[in-house]
């Protein structure tokens, strides 16, 4: 923690909603199971239109085209919507290169969301289109932090719709965000989707919420095509549950900047894998390693041995001793 090598932040987790607790990759087992894509049409704002592609030619050039006011999303997870902040187009799709930089209405919560161009949304699968909840899924994450746009929960610690709009993790106490500030009930809501959320659905699990949005999406005609798919869902390895992608504060290790000496060691020949073949694998773990998650919520866990003070200020300390006496004469919670 002195050296900065340990730190808290705000990131999406390996959330556990039956042990309510964070989990490492290595606590994640991908299961392969029937699931399903949902087709849903987001209306265009400010009465945009475009002309989009329905017919080619042999060459796969489009000979026919059709003029919509709306943009087509696939998603396996309908229940994440009420969080979407952006839809994501491939920055060289030309069906799509007229509507970067537009918005979409976004169904039920009536907020404008806009287009934006990442290679993210592969042109080849789906409508080309996709939603992006950067505060529920891995891959959104990372376009949402580089596009910029909000994260926004939806969720509770146990996988329901948020039933308050002051319901946020606090592990007992109103813990600091990512810049070490305790907030106040009134500036929490900002940082959830309460309000985005219809009151007959306040605290319904995630896949009654699922069930919830297809049928509305139904009734209002924005449900477009319905696809059966096999694909990969997350479980928690001990508790068997699917596992939810979460935007929480925990703490990190700055695993990229341990690795650099180990990374050395193998491109300067001080370590040899044999069959050298290996090397690849591994420069391509190390290269890419992202923040280690070091924080569980678990009582036979590890205390990471933090104290709070009632403005978040932080006071790491190897003793509650040592740490009162950093504080001086401020009230402090581990």
């Amino acid at each position: 923690y002195r050296d900065g090598l340990i730190y808290r932040d705000k990131r999406l987790v390996n959330w556990d909603p039956h042990f309510q607790t964070a989990i490492s990759d290595l606590e994640v087992e991908q299961k392969e199971v029937d699931g399903t894509y949902w087709h849903f049409a987001y209306p265009l704002a400010d009465g945009v239109t475009y002309e989009h592609p329905v017919a080619f030619d042999a060459e796969g050039k489009p000979t026919e085209w059709e003029t919509r006011d709306h943009i087509v999303v696939a998603t396996t997870r309908p229940e994440t919507m009420l969080g979407d902040t952006g839809v994501a187009v491939h920055p060289e799709d030309a069906r799509y290169a007229g509507l970067v930089g537009k918005a979409v209405i976004l169904p039920i919560t009536g907020r404008r969301i806009p287009i934006v161009a990442d290679a993210y949304a592969d042109p080849a699968k789906g409508s080309g289109a996709v939603k992006i909840t950067p505060a529920h899924d891995f891959n959104d994450y990372q376009v949402g932090k580089r596009a910029g746009l909000p994260m926004i929960n939806i969720f509770d610690q146990f996988g329901r719709l948020l039933s308050s709009e002051f319901d946020v993790f606090t592990w007992g106490h109103r813990a600091p965000n990512a810049q070490g500030t305790v907030l106040a009930d009134e500036e929490v809501v900002g940082e959830t989707g309460f309000d985005r959320i219809p009151a007959e659905w306040r605290g319904m699990d995630r896949f009654a919420a699922r069930k919830a949005i297809v049928a509305r999406a139904g009734e209002e005609g924005w449900l477009k095509a319905i696809e059966k798919t096999r694909h990969m869902v997350p479980h928690g390895d001990r508790s068997g549950v699917v596992i939810e992608p979460w935007l929480t504060d925990q703490w990190y290790v700055d695993a990229a900047v341990l690795a650099r000496p180990a990374l050395k060691a193998v491109e300067d020949g001080a370590t040899v894998f044999e069959p050298k073949s290996y090397e690849k694998i591994y420069f391509e773990w190390l290269r890419h390693i992202e923040p280690w998650c070091i924080s569980r919520q678990l009582w036979w866990g590890h205390r990471i041995p933090a104290w709070y003070g009632p403005n978040g200020e932080i006071f790491v300390a190897e003793t509650e001793a040592e740490a009162r006496a950093q504080a001086g004469d401020l009230p402090l919670i581990q």
